[in-house]
């Protein structure tokens, strides 16, 4: 068994022009990629892909959108989102506190670095 508190995981910023967030890598194993990604208010993610990977975000805290192709939904709190392999997609924060999304990713996909 192995149980991981996420409040002890050191967090890395990924700063592009325009965006910015805070990454926690939690757990990789051979069949998946899990992190939790906080997003400020008023800030996106980059708009990117995952060419060999299906990914599934849960929304902790906040609020959003997530654009994936031509589709755009709202995000709150205990609602999940199933981002197909491959399909273009990005994160707002809309609200007033932190977007934060628990991330998991499979097979493994390279969260960026920058």
């Amino acid at each position: 068994m192995k149980i991981i508190d996420i409040d002890n995981v050191p967090g890395r910023h990924i700063d592009t022009p325009g965006m910015t967030r805070r990454i926690k890598d939690i757990l990789a194993t051979d069949k998946m990629t899990t992190h939790l990604g906080v997003i400020p208010p008023g800030q996106s993610t980059s708009e990117h892909s995952h060419p060999f990977s299906e990914e599934i975000a849960y929304i902790v805290k906040g609020a959003g959108t997530c654009r994936i192709g031509q589709q755009t939904g709202e995000l709150r709190p205990n609602c999940m989102l199933f981002v197909p392999e491959g399909a273009p997609h990005q994160f707002t924060s809309t609200g007033n506190e932190d977007l934060i999304l628990f991330v998991v990713y499979s097979p493994p996909a390279e969260v960026p670095k920058k």
